[in-house]
């Protein structure tokens, strides 16, 4: 009975062999596991780091939370740009809802609209050359760039146009 117990008690001290999936592995120590984004580096010595970051989709794309708050960012400071200029109320309404639109369409998980989108982004231009230059600024991110290219034709020549856009100019 006793002999039976230890080699019970050995079997129980063994650690349980884990099944971890790598979606794949590059020469760099880069590491895709659980939708997670992981970099191991193996130092001289077997000392093991590991750096992971959250991934998240906005409008159809897959992006790091670094650019989601980057796109965030660019979205408060239009909020801001809003609320600084001096519109008529009626005009300052109407801008903060487009706003509202566009960060509806950044922001969801699915691909934007791009009829929508395209409609609220236009208005936000053509309030004042303050409230143009902060939605300019945000259209010209990287991220929004690839939300617009996903979300299709339309998105994409607006995109093109405000890329070209320059003072005195209509879009």
């Amino acid at each position: 009975m006793t002999a039976r117990r230890n080699s019970l008690d050995k079997a129980n001290s063994q650690p349980a062999n884990i099944n971890i999936e790598i979606d794949h592995l590059s020469v760099t120590g880069h590491v895709v596991f659980a939708g997670r984004d992981g970099q191991v580096k193996v130092q001289t010595g077997g000392d093991v780091a590991q750096h992971t970051s959250q991934t998240v989709t906005v409008g159809g794309v897959e992006t790091t939370t670094h650019e989601y708050d980057l796109l965030l960012q660019s979205l408060r400071n239009v909020e801001a740009a809003i609320k600084k200029e001096t519109l008529p109320p009626d005009a300052r309404d109407t801008a903060l809802h487009d706003l509202k639109t566009v960060e509806t369409q950044l922001t969801t998980s699915a691909k934007p609209n791009p009829r929508l989108l395209v409609r609220a982004a236009k208005s936000l231009l053509r309030f004042s050359p303050a409230l143009t230059a902060a939605a300019l600024t945000l259209f010209d991110q990287p991220l929004v760039g690839a939300i617009l290219a996903s979300a299709g034709e339309v998105a994409i020549n607006f995109h093109e146009a405000i890329t070209r856009q320059r003072p005195g100019k209509k879009i």
